[in-house]
């Protein structure tokens, strides 16, 4: 009786130990995440990045706006992307007649206060981006009206109010991501799938 009550013992503080391995190991997790955001914040505060005059001068409607924004999760995608260039996010540049040169993108709510479509001043989107990390790219066979036409396809999804994609379904056109909504407006104004592109 004694060595089944030893046996039991034994399972219970091995049992015992294990939890307070995993309760640790939680812990750290956590405390890393806090610390590692708290410092992106305090450099998203003091960040003071903008573009310059010469280089707003050079922009054109429907322009895609690459950049890094700050925090683990931008940091996360910057890496697993393993491109040439360290950015994580990506929007489409568009001139309103009354607020200027805007950018409307789509981003969580677990980020943000509104979920999925919105359009932000460039100047805002600048500042929330690493500094020198925005990226401008023009599709190399747009022209005037195709560009155009690409930032008023935008404005129409912005309008519609579409949710931010948290599954990541590429194959689920009523939310987007970031990528899967310049991926849709590829099809919609060029009929190419990016995704597919070498």
């Amino acid at each position: 009786m004694n060595s089944f009550f030893h046996i039991l013992s034994m399972t219970l503080n091995k049992k015992f130990i294990i939890v307070i391995i995993i309760c640790l190991t939680l812990a750290a997790i956590i405390l890393f995440i806090y610390f590692y955001e708290s410092k992106s914040k305090q450099q998203e505060q003091i960040n003071d990045y903008a573009l310059q005059v010469q280089e707003i001068a050079m922009l054109k409607e429907g322009d895609l706006m690459f950049r890094k924004g700050f925090g683990i999760i931008s940091d996360c995608i910057a890496r697993a992307s393993k491109e040439r260039f360290c950015v994580s996010h990506v929007g489409v540049l568009y001139n309103d007649t009354n607020k200027g040169w805007m950018v409307i993108h789509t981003v969580s709510n677990t980020l943000v206060d509104i979920d999925g479509m919105q359009m932000d001043k460039l100047d805002k989107f600048v500042k929330d981006s690493h500094p020198n990390s925005i990226l401008v790219l023009r599709y190399r066979y747009a022209n005037d009206s195709s560009q155009t036409a690409f930032a008023e396809q935008a404005y129409y999804y912005l309008q519609r109010k579409i949710p931010f994609d948290d599954a990541f379904n590429i194959n689920d056109t009523s939310e987007f991501y970031c990528t899967e909504f310049i991926r849709q407006l590829f099809l919609d104004v060029y009929h190419t799938d990016i995704y597919k592109l070498n």
